[in-house]
Parts: structure tokens; C-alpha cells; sequence
């Protein structure tokens, strides 16, 4: 925070040298991009900036409009091929954090020896089984090789899930996993740490694990918002339309020797609880960035996993709060909301507000652009640290109520403060910026002084 928590922010370029692995605009002819990738060893974290500028989240039509135009037509990588293919883009963004040369396989999680394409220890899952709707590889078939949707996986647990629709199979088989980075491991329980699987064709039922059944489920749902049918904008090829859903009789009739038009799979409101279940974690963040880095776009669930609640259930809130908030010294719990739409074309009307603060306590609220942040404030302290640094101080305010009560408010219209405050972080923003705030306030008895709310995310609008 600006003469608060110290720091001033830092310009955060897209070149090789800086950011790695991706340093060249999305959509370009495949050969570019291959070089970029190889510019440097080290992988560019997140979306560059601006990159979901034009997405407007205020529901769930526009949202889908908006968001499919941002991961359309990608650039093709070749299943197999001489050259760069999904082997060696797998290889990459499924490396085991502990050991470069292994990766973790998505049903197992089995740490195993990078090799080459055609081995017999693993080969590629497809999440949405090519036999529903893309059978049959070609150059014009991007959902056969687009790598959002593949993963490696131990052959045998790839044969066991077959073609089953992810689904809960609690009366099923038990495919153990193994602990490897901090995840995985043990048997027995159902469901454990542990898949469990129940026939392998359409009407069967295969239950990912808790450690990654959030990547598949978030794999299938971009399968669902990327391909809408129509052609490719750069070449002309057809493309299916793939929806996910809860109809059994769909799914099985999508299953086809021929590439198709339109095709089912699911079940869609298993993968909508497995979303909320397994939140992205680091591996999927930085599996997320490699395939960006090859195919030049990205899969938004795991960048902006809110979405995936107003894109399928409607439920479209402008802020989403995290973190934990403090317990004051009388026992207040304060909560931050927001209230309005975050229009960067507009001077006023979003307002953060803070309610059941510490009554007649000075304070104000902050906020951040570089993500989320989980320290704690002070030794002994109940509040935690919810935006990272750096972070920028608005205007003091004082909370109001009574002395010893939790009637206290805080509360500033964030575009009233940013249209007269030019310089602050962030300025001038532009729409599809992902910010967090959080209310700082005194609470002289409290380790530390002062205590904190929990937090808030939004991301800016048009």
C-alpha cells in the first residue's frame, strides 16, 4: 500500500526476458509461437494484461458471448507430429513441481519418468472422450488435439475410465492414487483421495479423485465455451459444438465413429460441485500458462473460476468475497461488500462497504491488482492479510456508531475515489482487471493494534 504497507507497484512486461516461457501476442501462426515458447526457460505466470479487457461478466449471456470470443480460434498443435505436438506440450505442463524431468499423471498422480510419445507407462486422457462428437484426427480438428482438454494419464486408469461421463460411483472399483505433492495417497475409504470407476462406456460412471477432479470439470466446461460450432476465424474449419449436460440419453447418442456437429457430455451439475470442491491450485495455474504459451489462449475457469457460477448458474455477483475475517476486540466480525457495477467508463456508483466494524474507529479501505495474498497481519493476531502487495490506501474514514459496539461502517465509492486520484495503482484501468480490497481499522487492545475484514474480488467492467 502506497505510504501504508510500503512499495510501489512494478510494470510487469511480457518479453522473453522477463516474463519467459510466452513473450508473443495470442493467435499467431503456430511456428511463432513454438519459438516464443523456447525464447526462454522460464513460463509466463497469468493472463498477459488486457487479456479478458473486452469480458463483460454483468450475466450470463453476455458473459458467454464475450468470454468465447476471447478463446476462439486458437492456434492448432499436432497430436502427433516430428515436429512440437501434445506430447511435448504435455510433457511441459504436467511436470511434477518437485522434479522437472517426471510428471504427474491426472488419475494416479504418480510421479513418473518423462517419455517419449508411444510409451507403455502413459499416454493421453482425453477429459471429453474424442468418441463423442471428434473421433476422427485431422488438421481441421482442434478439440482432438487442444490441450486444455488432454492430460497424461497411466494407461491402465485411462483404459478403466474409458468413455464413463464424470459422475459420482460410490458403489464402484477403487483406483488408488499416490501421495505426491502434498496431495494423494491412502485406500479404503470412499471416496478418500481415491477415483473410483463403474462401467467405461456412456452409461457408466467415473468419480475423480478430490485432488484433481476440479481440473477435469474445469477441462470439460472450457470444452463447453470454447466450441459453440461454426468455423474457425483463421481457417475456415469446422467446429463441432460440445455441450455439457445432465441428460444421460444425449451423452450416449453423441457417441460416434464420425466427426459430428454437435455432441453431449457430462454430467453437469457433478462437474459444477467438483468445481466448487477443487479449487485451482498451483500445478493448474502453471498447467494453465504452458498451454496458453502453445496455443496462445487460455482456459478462463481457471483464471476467473467465479465465472463458472454465472456462466452456469446464473448467479452473477459483481464481488466475491474470500479470505477470513478478524474477531475484534468486542467480538465484531467485519464483513466487506460491494454494491453497484465497476464500470471503468463510469465516475461514481460501486461502493465497497464494510459493516459490523469496531464503532468510532478510524480506518479505510484498500486495494490491490496482483492477486490474493494469505499472511498473517500480526503474532496473535485473528486477521489475515488478504491482497498482495502492492496495494493502495484510500481515503481515511472514520466508522461511525457507538464505542464498544459493532455498528461501525466503512465505506468509499471506489470510482469516485479512482476519478480523483489519477496516479493511484492501477490507474488508468481498463475493463477485465481482476482487483481485491480489504478494510483496515484501529482496535488499540489487539495484537498489533489494528485488525482487519475479510476480502473482496471483482473485476472491472466496460
Amino acid at each position: 500500500m502506497r505510504g501504508f504497507f510500503g512499495g510501489e507497484p512494478s510494470v510487469r512486461g511480457w518479453s522473453c526476458s522477463t516474463r519467459g516461457m510466452f513473450c508473443a501476442p495470442d493467435r499467431l501462426p503456430h511456428a511463432l509461437v513454438v519459438l516464443s515458447v523456447f525464447c526462454a526457460p522460464l513460463i509466463a505466470q497469468g493472463p498477459p494484461p488486457n487479456y479478458y479487457a473486452s469480458v463483460n461478466a454483468s450475466n450470463a449471456t453476455t458473459l458467454r458471448a464475450t468470454l468465447h470470443a476471447v478463446i476462439d480460434d486458437h492456434t492448432r498443435v499436432p497430436y502427433t507430429a516430428s515436429a512440437t505436438d501434445t506430447w511435448d506440450v504435455l510433457a511441459l505442463a504436467s511436470e511434477d513441481p518437485t522434479n522437472t524431468t517426471r510428471i504427474l499423471d491426472v488419475y494416479g498422480n504418480a510421479s513418473l519418468p518423462k517419455q517419449t510419445g508411444g510409451n507403455s507407462v502413459y499416454n493421453r486422457e482425453h477429459t471429453w472422450p474424442n468418441s463423442y462428437g471428434f473421433p476422427v484426427d485431422g488438421g481441421c480438428n482442434y478439440p482432438y488435439t487442444d490441450c486444455h482438454m488432454l492430460f497424461l494419464s497411466d494407461i491402465f486408469y485411462n483404459s478403466e475410465r474409458g468413455n464413463a461421463p464424470y459422475r459420482a460411483a460410490s458403489n464402484g472399483t477403487e483406483y488408488t492414487t499416490v501421495a505426491n505433492a502434498g496431495l494423494g495417497g491412502g485406500s479404503g475409504v470412499y471416496p478418500g483421495n481415491s477415483n473410483w470407476g463403474n462401467g467405461s462406456t456412456s452409461s457408466g460412471s467415473w468419480e475423480t479423485w478430490i485432488g484433481r477432479r476440479g481440473d477435469v470439470a474445469r477441462a470439460i466446461l472450457y470444452a463447453d465455451l470454447r466450441y459453440e460450432g461454426g468455423t474457425h476465424g483463421a481457417t475456415g474449419c469446422s467446429e463441432p459444438d460440445l455441450i455439457v449436460t445432465d441428460t444421460q440419453s444425449l451423452i450416449a447418442n453423441s457417441s460416434s465413429s464420425n466427426n459430428t456437429s454437435v455432441a453431449y457430455m457430462g454430467i453437469r451439475s457433478v462437474l459444477l460441485q467438483w468445481h466448487q470442491q477443487d479449487p485451482p491450485d498451483a500445478w493448474e495455474m502453471r498447467r494453465n500458462d504452458v498451454v496458453f504459451g502453445f496455443q496462445g489462449n487460455r482456459n478462463p475457469f481457471i483464471d476467473h473460476p467465479e465465472w463458472v457460477g454465472c456462466l452456469y448458474s446464473g448467479v452473477c455477483s459483481v464481488a466475491v468475497a474470500y479470505c477470513t475475517s478478524s474477531t475484534t476486540t468486542n467480538g465484531c466480525v467485519p464483513a466487506i461488500s460491494a454494491t453497484g457495477s465497476p464500470s471503468v467508463t463510469a465516475n461514481s456508483g460501486f461502493v465497497l462497504s464494510t459493516l459490523s466494524v469496531e464503532g468510532q474507529r478510524s480506518g479505510l479501505i484498500f486495494y490491490g491488482t496482483s492477486g490474493a495474498a494469505n499472511s498473517v497481519w500480526a503474532v496473535g493476531s485473528s486477521s489475515w492479510l488478504c491482497v498482495k502487495a502492492p496495494t493502495q490506501r484510500m481515503n481515511s474514514l472514520n466508522s461511525g456508531g457507538a464505542n464498544n459496539s459493532c455498528n461501525g461502517v466503512l465505506s468509499t465509492d471506489w470510482l469516485s475515489w479512482l476519478s480523483t486520484h489519477p496516479n493511484a495503482l492501477g490507474q488508468p484501468f481498463s475493463s477485465g482487471v481482476v482487483v481485491r480490497a480489504q478494510a483496515w481499522f484501529r482496535d488499540p487492545p489487539a495484537p498489533g493494534a489494528t485488525n482487519l475484514s475479510n476480502a473482496i474480488q471483482f473485476t472491472t467492467l466496460p
